[in-house]
């Protein structure tokens, strides 16, 4: 098989397709769509490799797009030693790379409908890591079932034991934004002020970490600034930044409760907080009340 074409939730099972399909070999070729043009992927495809073995190109944010229609050409009679891995975010059906790599190629979707309780437990007997149920549970709740998060939180634990059980969890991770939080960030940014004290201390009750709610509030704050100071449409704002247009919009809203100057002192605040939350022996949840009172 000469050409794949990967689509994939996980970055971890990405690599293991990769890795599966180049089986140790060093003669890999890495290239990305957003720095190269699809003559020069064909072109490098169409190279015979200098050390006379069997060559990997792996191409990073392919796009089954009219624009890249010409690689059909090559996939019809692909150089024998080049094998070609395209890395695509979006699978289209209706494309014709598609059809023509379901027709002379192999198409791998890796779903977020796997067994991911069955994957962690392989990838923890895989690294002689013995982790319990109950561990692997609290591991997706905290990570909002993000496998790729998971497995890194798995590896920090590994660093001090390899026998991972529930308590280890609760001693060694922290728990991920949830979408309480992201309603506590938006009564925050709605200066609801009635409301904000009733979810901070639901927010202290459940012990929930400061830091990354603050680093969200800030990522808030800034969209907003940027919304406000930026004089363009929001379809061009959000490909300026990146961004979904939707996002845009709603930042948008919320920012004509601010001048561009409350919002810098709110992200100044903002790094105060963090710095202090960093380096003082105060309580944190007391440092949050002091910025959520000045709100």
């Amino acid at each position: 098989m000469n050409t794949y074409l990967i689509n994939s939730f996980s970055l971890r099972l990405l690599y293991d397709e990769i890795d599966n399909i180049t089986a140790g070999s060093n003669n890999i070729i890495k290239l990305n769509m957003d720095e190269i043009t699809i003559s020069d992927l064909i072109n490098e495809c169409s190279y015979y490799s200098l050390l006379n073995e069997k060559k990997y190109v792996v191409v990073n944010n392919f796009k089954l797009i009219k624009d890249n229609n010409k690689i059909t050409d090559y996939l019809k009679d692909p150089h024998p030693d080049t094998v070609l891995i395209l890395i695509t975010d979006k699978i289209d059906k209706r494309s014709v790379i598609y059809k023509e790599i379901v027709k002379s190629g192999k198409l791998i979707i890796v779903e977020n409908t796997i067994n991911l309780n069955q994957k962690i437990s392989e990838y923890s007997l895989n690294n002689n890591i013995k982790i319990d149920f109950k561990a692997i549970n609290k591991l997706l709740e905290n990570n909002l079932h993000n496998y790729d998060l998971v497995l890194n939180e798995i590896d920090k634990i590994n660093l001090v034991t390899n026998n991972i059980s529930l308590d280890k969890v609760l001693k060694y991770t922290s728990k991920l934004i949830g979408e309480d939080n992201f309603a506590f960030c938006d009564i925050v940014i709605k200066k609801d002020y009635q409301e904000i004290m009733t979810y901070f201390n639901e927010f202290k009750q459940l012990r929930q970490e400061v830091i990354p709610f603050i680093a969200l509030l800030a990522s808030q704050y800034r969209l907003m600034y940027a919304v406000k100071s930026l004089n363009k449409t929001p379809d061009a704002i959000a490909k300026d930044l990146g961004v979904h247009p939707y996002r845009v919009k709603l930042a948008k809203e919320k920012s004509y409760m601010y001048t561009r100057e409350e919002l810098q002192k709110k992200l100044l605040d903002l790094c105060d907080l963090d710095y202090n939350l960093k380096t003082s022996t105060v309580d944190k949840y007391m440092l949050l009340k002091i910025f959520l009172v000045n709100v």
